[in-house]
């Protein structure tokens, strides 16, 4: 092979190695052609209000400052005495879209769904806002189109402000939230006069969805810890507050509405998301109202992080962004989302054992959906039937508690079987593209071998494979192209799993170099041979610490170094050593330089 199609070769399959990652590990989990199920009992609430404060920290909300006082006192004082409370886990990547979609969706969408477009779904998903009667959304234009979209039908309502406001270089973006609370108001304030919309609002099953912006827009500007930041978050608590006495004003105070706020994601001291740290990821959420429980002194919390630790004394409750879903189907007795694999909380729930009961068989059902479409083998249809039977005899005989349990049972089961079957061709096209790596590894060693040592002088120029080689090949080429076929796989997995084959075919055809290398390592001292091996083991060792400790790094850049010197190449090209020695030095500065943290580096800009 000559040089530039060497070169051209190693891109393309450099290439083909970089493209499978996204088939191998981001991976869509949405399944498609089920039927929706939802709770046959009448439900507590009739409508649902849910505020998102895009940007908003657990901590950040619940705690006090060193007065004693709290940041939004309207939402405390919900949790002390109306309400219950807790931590919702978002996932990585916490950005705003995947948040959104796992709050409102009730599933996660794979890492790379930041990159396919915020407007427009990349794919479509039910959602809680699609098996509503009518949703009526407030915020903004980068949020509210992605649901309004995806929805059958025109009853999902959106208003958005216009995208110019969305400044991030604002001195204070509050007027993104206070615009959704004067629209809000606005709208309630026009339901009266307006006879059409006076009914729809008084119709079941609606859904008003604020989403809030300011604190998102503040913290990347500001930071948490700054004013403009706290400040945002009382603007948000009177809002909230302005809000809650407009909704229960227009309905009579009639009980029938329940109320939410959570967030999306959280964020880092630096001002920043999409990581996997608790500023991060823990998010805050209230409920109140119509069927949700009121709080209950306790006198300590089961906190399973220290970082919100010491705040309040009612019962505390963790859940996952992608419960919420089911949360707000039960609450106004919708459809739970298809594509949900949240599992509802009933620690926030204030109903009957029944309705419980029902609420999680519903539940359970739901998930079960998205199992059969899968045709799952880890769950046999007589096992799914016989859990059923049992779990329908349990609430009819009033065994609520037992019922639930094999419920839970049944939800789990479920999940571990989507798990599956979603990361089921990860490994065998891991172990494809691995046999690939690994073979074009040995062969640009056998080329350099080859080209660059006196290794093979002694070998003549290569014969021509015999006709059994190649036919071997070829062979193993088209099995694993009827393996492909006959499982109907995309195009792609062609590619990732016949690379092997022409590069274990480059590399095999190299034997004679492969035998003069066989050779040369059985003639190498064993103390030689021992010292090459040490050599390899402290380099993969800094390798993994590295991980652990950047500055190990700097010390293998160092040792790096010197390297030419070691081997005597100084002598034959001292320039290139020189530049060498200076640009290995030069690296090792840098994993001895702070990383991006909590406070401004201005020697980093």
């Amino acid at each position: 092979m000559n040089k530039q199609l060497f070169i051209v070769a190693g891109i393309l399959v450099h290439c083909v190695f970089l493209i499978s990652i996204f088939d191998i590990y981001f991976t869509s989990p949405l399944v498609h052609g089920m039927t929706p199920h939802q709770i046959l009992l009448p439900p507590p609430a009739q409508r649902l209000v849910l505020f998102v404060a895009d940007g908003l920290r657990a901590d950040s909300l619940y705690a006090l400052d060193g007065s004693g006082n709290s940041n939004a006192p309207f939402l405390r004082n919900i949790i002390a005495s109306k309400g219950s409370w807790g931590v919702s886990h978002t996932r990585v990547p916490t950005e705003s879209r995947p948040g959104h979609v796992a709050l409102i969706a009730g599933f996660y969408e794979d890492v790379s769904a930041v990159a396919r477009g915020w407007k427009e779904n990349p794919v479509e998903f039910d959602s809680i806002f699609n098996e509503s009667k009518y949703t009526w959304s407030w915020g903004s234009p980068d949020i509210l189109p992605m649901f309004a979209k995806g929805a059958t039908g025109d009853h999902v309502y959106t208003n958005c402000y216009k995208a110019e406001r969305e400044d991030f270089a604002a001195e204070d973006a509050t007027i993104l939230d206070t615009w959704v609370f004067d629209q809000v108001k606005d709208f309630f304030n026009s339901a009266k006069n307006n006879e059409t919309l006076f009914s729809k609002l008084h119709e079941q099953k609606i859904i008003f969805f604020l989403h809030l912006l300011g604190l998102d827009t503040n913290g990347h500007a500001h930071r948490p810890h700054s004013r403009e930041y706290k400040n945002n978050i009382r603007k948000v608590d009177e809002g909230i507050q302005e809000i809650v006495s407009v909704v229960e004003g227009f309905y009579g105070n009639d009980g029938n509405t329940a109320f939410i706020l959570t967030s999306d994601h959280g964020m880092t001291d630096w001002g920043t998301h999409g990581a996997s740290h608790p500023s991060e990821t823990l998010t805050p959420l209230i409920a109140w109202g119509a069927g949700i429980k009121y709080p209950q002194m306790v006198t300590s919390q089961p906190y399973e992080d220290t970082f919100l630790k010491g705040n309040y004394l009612c019962n505390y409750c963790a859940i996952i962004c992608a419960d919420i879903a089911p949360l707000m189907a039960s609450l106004i007795g919708v459809p739970f989302p298809l594509n949900s694999v949240g599992v509802l909380p009933l620690e926030y729930l204030n109903n009957t054992a029944q309705f419980k009961a029902e609420s999680m068989l519903t539940n359970a059902v739901q998930i079960l959906e998205k199992f059969k479409v899968r045709k799952l083998l880890s769950l046999s249809e007589s096992e799914q039937i016989d859990i059923l039977r049992k779990t329908r005899i349990s609430i009819q005989h009033e065994k609520y508690e037992e019922s639930i349990s094999l419920c839970r049972k049944l939800i789990n089961l479920a999940l571990d079987g989507l798990s599956y079957y979603h990361t089921y061709d990860r490994f065998f096209l891991g172990l494809s593209i691995t046999m690939g790596f690994v073979g074009w590894t040995f062969y640009v060693i056998l080329i350099i071998i080859k080209s660059d040592t006196s290794m093979t002088s002694g070998i003549t120029k290569n014969k021509v494979p015999d006709k059994f080689f190649q036919y071997g090949f070829a062979a193993i080429g088209v099995l694993i192209a009827l393996f492909l076929f006959i499982q109907s796989l995309p195009w792609t997995y062609y590619i990732y799993c016949l690379l092997p084959v022409p590069v274990w075919y480059a590399v095999l055809k190299e034997y004679p170099v492969i035998h003069v290398l066989i050779r040369f390592l059985l003639n190498v001292q064993r103390a030689q041979f021992s010292g090459f091996l040490v050599i390899y083991a402290v380099g993969i060792e800094i390798l993994v610490f590295s991980f652990f400790y950047r500055s190990t790094l700097t010390f293998g850049l160092i040792v790096f170094s010197v390297w030419p010197v070691v081997i005597r190449l100084w002598i034959q090209a001292k320039a290139t050593v020189l530049r060498w020695i200076l640009s290995c030095l030069l690296l090792a500065i840098f994993p001895l330089m702070p990383v991006i943290g909590r406070e401004s580096n201005v020697s980093l800009v």
